[in-house]
Protein backbone atom coordinates (compact mmCIF):
# COMPACT_ATOMS: atom_id res chain seq x y z
CA UNK A 1 0.00 0.00 0.00
CA UNK A 2 1.37 3.41 -0.96
CA UNK A 3 1.27 6.06 1.74
CA UNK A 4 0.18 9.61 1.03
CA UNK A 5 2.85 12.36 1.19
CA UNK A 6 1.25 13.72 4.38
CA UNK A 7 1.36 10.33 6.14
CA UNK A 8 4.94 9.67 5.01
CA UNK A 9 6.01 13.08 6.27
CA UNK A 10 4.31 12.57 9.63
CA UNK A 11 5.96 9.16 10.00
CA UNK A 12 9.41 10.71 9.56
CA UNK A 13 8.58 13.32 12.21
CA UNK A 14 7.39 10.68 14.68
CA UNK A 15 10.42 8.44 14.19
CA UNK A 16 12.82 11.32 14.66
CA UNK A 17 11.02 12.34 17.85
CA UNK A 18 11.36 8.87 19.34
CA UNK A 19 15.11 9.37 19.24
CA UNK A 20 14.97 12.85 20.76
CA UNK A 21 12.61 11.77 23.57
CA UNK A 22 15.01 8.99 24.61
CA UNK A 23 17.79 11.56 25.00
CA UNK A 24 15.82 14.09 27.07
CA UNK A 25 16.53 12.38 30.39
CA UNK A 26 20.14 13.56 30.07
CA UNK A 27 19.28 17.11 29.03
CA UNK A 28 19.07 20.27 31.10
CA UNK A 29 15.71 22.10 31.17
CA UNK A 30 17.15 24.79 28.91
CA UNK A 31 18.27 22.18 26.38
CA UNK A 32 14.80 20.61 26.45
CA UNK A 33 13.13 23.97 25.69
CA UNK A 34 15.64 24.70 22.92
CA UNK A 35 15.17 21.27 21.37
CA UNK A 36 11.37 21.32 21.50
CA UNK A 37 11.28 24.85 20.08
CA UNK A 38 13.51 23.78 17.20
CA UNK A 39 11.36 20.71 16.55
CA UNK A 40 8.14 22.73 16.49
CA UNK A 41 9.66 25.37 14.19
CA UNK A 42 10.73 22.58 11.86
CA UNK A 43 7.15 21.32 11.79
CA UNK A 44 5.97 24.86 11.03
CA UNK A 45 8.44 25.17 8.16
CA UNK A 46 7.42 21.82 6.73
CA UNK A 47 3.66 22.27 7.16
CA UNK A 48 3.34 23.72 3.68
CA UNK A 49 3.82 20.19 2.40
CA UNK A 50 0.52 19.23 4.00
CA UNK A 51 -2.82 19.70 2.21
CA UNK A 52 -4.73 22.70 3.50
CA UNK A 53 -7.73 20.51 4.11
CA UNK A 54 -5.79 18.40 6.66
CA UNK A 55 -4.96 20.77 9.53
CA UNK A 56 -5.38 17.87 11.95
CA UNK A 57 -2.19 16.35 10.52
CA UNK A 58 -0.31 19.53 11.42
CA UNK A 59 -1.77 19.56 14.94
CA UNK A 60 -0.84 15.90 15.37
CA UNK A 61 2.75 16.63 14.33
CA UNK A 62 2.99 19.44 16.88
CA UNK A 63 1.40 17.17 19.49
CA UNK A 64 4.08 14.55 18.90
CA UNK A 65 6.68 17.19 19.76
CA UNK A 66 4.96 18.67 22.81
CA UNK A 67 3.24 15.73 24.50
CA UNK A 68 6.41 14.05 25.86
CA UNK A 69 7.55 17.22 27.63
CA UNK A 70 4.32 18.72 29.02
CA UNK A 71 2.83 17.49 32.31
CA UNK A 72 -0.76 17.72 31.07
CA UNK A 73 -2.21 15.78 34.04
CA UNK A 74 -0.50 18.14 36.51
CA UNK A 75 -1.51 21.29 34.63
CA UNK A 76 -5.11 20.19 34.03
CA UNK A 77 -5.56 19.34 37.70
CA UNK A 78 -4.22 22.79 38.60
CA UNK A 79 -6.66 24.40 36.16
CA UNK A 80 -9.56 22.58 37.80
CA UNK A 81 -8.36 23.81 41.18
CA UNK A 82 -10.51 22.77 44.12
CA UNK A 83 -13.05 21.27 41.74
CA UNK A 84 -10.59 18.49 40.85
CA UNK A 85 -11.40 16.77 44.15
CA UNK A 86 -15.09 16.79 43.25
CA UNK A 87 -14.49 15.20 39.84
CA UNK A 88 -14.50 11.48 39.18
CA UNK A 89 -11.38 9.89 37.65
CA UNK A 90 -13.26 9.67 34.34
CA UNK A 91 -14.14 13.37 34.45
CA UNK A 92 -10.56 14.36 35.27
CA UNK A 93 -9.33 12.23 32.36
CA UNK A 94 -11.81 13.77 29.93
CA UNK A 95 -10.89 17.28 31.01
CA UNK A 96 -7.17 16.52 30.70
CA UNK A 97 -7.68 15.26 27.14
CA UNK A 98 -9.79 18.29 26.20
CA UNK A 99 -7.32 20.69 27.79
CA UNK A 100 -4.39 18.99 26.04
CA UNK A 101 -6.09 19.24 22.63
CA UNK A 102 -7.05 22.87 23.21
CA UNK A 103 -3.57 23.87 24.39
CA UNK A 104 -1.73 22.11 21.55
CA UNK A 105 -4.02 23.50 18.83
CA UNK A 106 -3.69 27.03 20.22
CA UNK A 107 0.09 26.71 20.48
CA UNK A 108 0.33 25.26 16.97
CA UNK A 109 -1.63 28.17 15.49
CA UNK A 110 0.54 30.67 17.36
CA UNK A 111 3.79 29.07 16.23
CA UNK A 112 2.53 28.99 12.65
CA UNK A 113 2.06 32.76 12.89
CA UNK A 114 5.46 33.41 14.46
CA UNK A 115 7.46 30.65 12.80
CA UNK A 116 9.60 33.10 10.84
CA UNK A 117 10.59 35.18 13.88
CA UNK A 118 13.84 34.91 15.83
CA UNK A 119 13.52 32.93 19.04
CA UNK A 120 16.25 32.77 21.69
CA UNK A 121 16.53 30.77 24.89
CA UNK A 122 18.51 32.64 27.55
CA UNK A 123 21.21 30.74 29.50
CA UNK A 124 20.47 29.85 33.13
CA UNK A 125 21.28 32.37 35.83
CA UNK A 126 23.58 30.68 38.29
CA UNK A 127 24.01 27.00 39.03
CA UNK A 128 20.79 25.00 38.54
CA UNK A 129 22.36 21.60 39.28
CA UNK A 130 20.29 19.63 41.77
CA UNK A 131 17.21 21.83 41.41
CA UNK A 132 13.85 20.14 40.83
CA UNK A 133 12.06 23.21 39.43
CA UNK A 134 13.67 25.74 37.09
CA UNK A 135 12.47 28.80 35.16
CA UNK A 136 13.61 28.90 31.52
CA UNK A 137 13.34 32.31 29.84
CA UNK A 138 12.84 32.63 26.10
CA UNK A 139 12.78 35.78 23.97
CA UNK A 140 10.67 35.99 20.82
CA UNK A 141 11.57 38.91 18.55
CA UNK A 142 8.72 40.13 16.36
CA UNK A 143 7.96 43.25 14.34
CA UNK A 144 6.11 44.56 17.40
CA UNK A 145 9.14 44.17 19.63
CA UNK A 146 10.55 41.73 22.16
CA UNK A 147 8.31 39.18 23.88
CA UNK A 148 9.34 37.34 27.05
CA UNK A 149 8.20 33.76 27.59
CA UNK A 150 9.02 32.06 30.89
CA UNK A 151 8.64 28.28 31.18
CA UNK A 152 8.40 26.60 34.58
CA UNK A 153 10.10 23.23 34.20
CA UNK A 154 9.88 20.48 36.82
CA UNK A 155 11.86 17.26 37.06
CA UNK A 156 9.72 14.12 36.95
CA UNK A 157 10.27 11.73 39.85
CA UNK A 158 9.27 8.76 37.69
CA UNK A 159 11.36 9.34 34.57
CA UNK A 160 13.90 11.95 35.73
CA UNK A 161 12.92 14.00 32.68
CA UNK A 162 12.14 17.71 32.66
CA UNK A 163 8.45 18.49 32.12
CA UNK A 164 6.69 21.78 31.41
CA UNK A 165 4.47 22.84 34.33
CA UNK A 166 3.46 26.40 33.42
CA UNK A 167 4.06 29.27 31.00
CA UNK A 168 4.11 33.04 31.56
CA UNK A 169 3.94 35.20 28.41
CA UNK A 170 4.78 38.89 28.81
CA UNK A 171 3.71 38.70 32.44
CA UNK A 172 0.48 36.80 31.78
CA UNK A 173 0.43 33.56 33.77
CA UNK A 174 -1.38 31.03 31.57
CA UNK A 175 -1.91 28.54 34.39
CA UNK A 176 -3.65 31.15 36.52
CA UNK A 177 -5.60 32.44 33.52
CA UNK A 178 -6.97 28.99 32.66
CA UNK A 179 -7.76 28.34 36.33
CA UNK A 180 -9.73 31.59 36.56
CA UNK A 181 -11.64 30.66 33.39
CA UNK A 182 -12.54 27.26 34.82
CA UNK A 183 -13.65 28.77 38.15
CA UNK A 184 -15.78 31.36 36.36
CA UNK A 185 -17.38 28.65 34.20
CA UNK A 186 -18.21 26.70 37.37
CA UNK A 187 -19.79 29.76 38.96
CA UNK A 188 -21.93 30.36 35.88
CA UNK A 189 -22.91 26.75 35.13
CA UNK A 190 -22.81 25.34 38.64
CA UNK A 191 -22.30 21.88 37.18
CA UNK A 192 -18.91 20.21 36.78
CA UNK A 193 -20.05 17.82 34.06
CA UNK A 194 -21.43 20.71 32.00
CA UNK A 195 -18.20 22.71 32.30
CA UNK A 196 -16.10 19.74 31.17
CA UNK A 197 -18.47 19.05 28.29
CA UNK A 198 -18.39 22.70 27.17
CA UNK A 199 -14.57 22.80 27.40
CA UNK A 200 -14.38 19.60 25.33
CA UNK A 201 -16.63 21.11 22.67
CA UNK A 202 -14.28 24.07 22.30
CA UNK A 203 -11.11 21.98 21.92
Amino acid sequence: MQLSPAVRWLSVVVLSLLVSVAARAEQTPHQVVEGVTADVLQVVQDKKALPDEQPEVFYQAVSEVLSPVIAFDYIARGVMGRYAKQATPEQRQRFTEAFQSDLINTYAKGMAAFGEERIEVLPPEGDIAGQKRVSVVQKVYTADGENIVSYTMGKSKKTNEWKLLNVVINGVNLGQTFRSQFAQAMQEAGDLEQVITDWSAQS
